[in-house]
């Protein structure tokens, strides 16, 4: 049994693999990896194989720290494996890692399967046993939720029945924007992206997150929605762009990413019409769930993702394999003690320049 690394000439190759497993997700596609580099990742791409056969897959993303000659390391949705084969390509894959991570000067790995929450019991949890520590926290600030809203497509036989499965309010609301003028369609460009960004950045400083670059934006579309594995869904009302969703569509499912429409727009409800579009495209493109990459960090965000009747899947979670324990120690209090505290005044500061800027332009 052997550890590869493959390099971006096997792109193609690393994507054909990595979806024969059943817990394949659109984060583990190799063009993941292109997109975290806008912010200063490195990926790396393992397999494990015996025989010519791959076991075990792992995108490993790795950010050097600024000044400190350290760097940390994150896998996203990862290890990818079929768990009926047993756990021995884990204990390969990690003794590479840790081999690799001494190069690098890492401090932790850490790593959130596809894997549903409460799958292990302590004593049989494979990731334990190879020395990891298992988080009890269901958010971070920079790795995916833990709990999210998944909807099984499997569950109706087309897009009608699909349709009927939404909350009369949610049907109705998709009905009203059609009914006021919106239309969906897919952006053709990269201009209507940069338009489309434009309402976005300025959606998220109204409703209090941060909102990932243009640069970032413009590489998810050419490693996913050029490669016809995602679609930006766009609302148009009065031939102009007032919003839209980006979802990606990797391994027979659906993630939803960004979306976002100003406030003024509300009465027409089109972040009803431009999700179901993009439902309606994974069902007809074959997915086995939709997923919204969150429950919602407030109550009226619950509440709209609730009305398409999607399940409250909690997964495994977060894993970290400490690699230099005093160096982690001080990184995880600063992590979860310094910047929630941080990233609150944060928030306030970005949303008052916001306000001010507003009020010059509106005096000029």
């Amino acid at each position: 049994m052997d550890v590869y690394e493959i390099s971006s000439l096997e792109r193609d190759y690393w994507d054909s693999e990595i979806i024969k497993f059943p817990m394949a997700h659109p984060l583990n596609a190799f063009g993941w990896g292109s997109v975290r580099g806008v912010d200063l990742w490195t990926p790396h791409y393992y397999l494990v194989k015996e025989k010519g056969k791959t076991f075990c897959m792992m995108m490993v993303l790795e950010k050097k720290l600024p000044f400190l000659g350290y760097s940390i390391l994150y896998a996203p949705k990862g290890p990818v494996w079929n768990q009926s084969q047993g756990y021995d390509f884990l204990k390969t894959l990690f003794s590479r890692i840790r081999e690799d991570a001494k190069k690098s000067r890492a401090i932790f790995l850490r790593i959130d399967p596809n894997l549903p929450d409460n799958v292990y019991m302590f004593k049989d949890d494979p990731f334990i046993m190879e020395g990891f520590t298992h988080l009890e926290h269901r958010w971070t600030f920079w790795n995916s939720p833990r709990d999210v809203y998944r909807i099984d497509l499997t569950k109706a036989n087309d897009s009608e029945e699909l349709f009927n499965s939404l909350e009369k309010d949610a049907r109705r609301c998709v009905r009203k924007a059609i009914n006021e003028g919106v239309t969906i369609r897919p952006a053709e460009s990269l201009k209507e992206l940069r338009a489309f960004y434009k309402i976005f950045s300025q959606f998220s400083v109204d409703k209090g997150f941060m909102s990932r670059s243009i640069q970032y934006q413009e590489v998810l579309w050419n490693e996913f929605i050029a490669n016809g594995n995602g679609k930006l869904f766009l609302a148009i009302y009065n031939n102009e762009i007032i919003g839209g969703l980006i979802c990606l569509l990797f391994a027979d499912k659906c993630l939803a990413m960004h979306m976002g429409t100003p406030y003024k727009y509300h009465n027409l409800q089109t972040s009803y019409a431009y999700l179901w579009e993009s439902m309606k495209w994974a069902k007809e493109m074959g997915c086995v769930w939709y997923s919204f990459r969150g429950t919602g960090t407030t109550p009226t965000q619950e509440s709209f993702k609730r009305k398409f009747n999607p399940q409250n899947i909690g997964l495994i979670g977060y894993y970290d394999l400490p690699l230099k324990p005093i160096i982690y120690k001080i990184f995880y209090f600063c992590e979860f003690e310094i910047l929630p505290r941080l990233w609150r005044s944060v928030m306030k500061i970005r949303k008052a320049l916001n306000y001010i800027t507003s009020i010059k332009k509106s005096a000029c």
